[in-house]
């Protein structure tokens, strides 16, 4: 191993440990501290158990309908593919996607799984991408219908400083719609694109032989816009894929509702709960650390601390935390090895 490459690997470990020290003393506070989860345990008898049992059975409701995506997505250009490897393809996506910034590294893990499993990398691509843009898009819808129709409420009880970031959250995501949509019908865009970072990578000694690796990557771009194509004709599965998206998207969100429910503190109207989800999910979606980190804690207590008591709210986060985020992880976790019995045999 070369110096350079030794410093990049001590680097990312370096990170890596920061980001895990991060996460636990953010667990930790939340366990230990005044009217935290111990304090909770000892004082709050009329906790309704079964609350949190329908949050857990949401979280995988996400997992479930994100595996009926992926199969759909990538049924439409190979019908061989079955539901099995869709949920293998989902379990890594979702590991990858939690400790990774910007939720980067589920996508090209699930193309790379997806390889293995015999789908040829520009139906894989194309099928990521444009399941990545239905789930953008809703997700957009989502924060708009929030920003529209809640405004008045929220602006009464938020100050500026979060509009600005929920809003510059929601201008973030239009941005990537826009830019998915460019990649998908300007194939001499995505061309110059790929052979930019092609001869980026060939200057850094990462590919070899620049004209045999830039041929496979324009016959690769050929593959995802004529998948591309043929997706875009099939209204049905567009259709069929965003009402799914939507049900998967509100699952997640139902998620705080169900844990507020759990502390039998009052009876919010679920629809201002689920909007100040979508905009917990803006604020955080602007943060590049893996599950971001912070952000998402201190979001959630911004936008919750009007729905939850001061005596229960880091209780709330704690909870909300493990169910959507760790929880995720070690249901997920097993499937690394299945990565890594990949990589080995490669």
């Amino acid at each position: 191993m070369t110096k350079a490459s030794s410093k990049k690997v001590q680097g990312k470990t370096i990170f890596n440990v920061l980001i895990l020290l991060l996460s636990a003393g953010l667990v930790i506070y939340f366990c230990l501290s005044e009217d935290g989860l111990v304090d909770l345990a000892r004082h709050v008898p009329n906790f309704k158990k079964i609350w949190l049992v329908f949050a857990v059975l949401c979280m995988f409701a996400d997992l479930i309908l994100d595996t009926v995506l992926i199969y759909l997505f990538t049924r439409s250009a190979d019908n061989h593919y079955s539901m099995r490897y869709a949920f293998k393809t989902c379990m890594v996506g979702h590991l990858y996607s939690a400790v990774t910034p910007f939720q980067s590294g589920g996508q090209p893990m699930q193309i790379y799984v997806m390889s293995k499993q015999g789908i040829d990398p520009g139906v894989s691509t194309s099928a990521m991408v444009q399941k990545f843009f239905v789930y953008q898009s809703a997700l957009t819808l989502y924060s708009a219908f929030a920003i529209a129709f809640r405004f008045r409420f929220f602006n009464g009880a938020l100050n500026g400083v979060m509009w600005g970031l929920a809003l510059a959250g929601f201008a973030v995501q239009l941005f990537v719609i826009v830019m998915i949509l460019l990649l998908s019908f300007n194939q001499s865009v995505t061309e110059r694109i790929a052979l930019f970072f092609c001869k980026l990578l060939h200057k850094l000694h990462f590919v070899k032989d620049y004209e045999t690796t830039s041929a496979a990557w324009l016959k690769q771009v050929d593959f995802f816009h004529d998948s591309n194509r043929v997706l875009y004709k099939n209204k049905k599965l567009l259709v069929k894929t965003y009402i799914i998206t939507i049900f998967q998207l509100t699952a997640l969100f139902v998620v705080s509702y169900c844990i507020y429910r759990a502390f039998n503190i009052g009876t919010a109207p679920a629809i201002d709960m689920i909007c100040a989800q979508a905009f917990v999910t803006m604020v955080s979606s602007l943060v590049p650390l893996p599950g971001a980190a912070g952000a998402s804690e201190g979001s959630f207590y911004v936008f919750f601390s009007m729905f939850f008591t001061g005596g229960t709210i880091k209780s709330a986060i704690l909870l909300w935390r493990i169910v959507t985020y760790y929880a995720v992880i070690l249901v997920s976790a097993p499937f690394s090895r299945i990565t890594k019995k990949m990589q080995e045999s490669k």
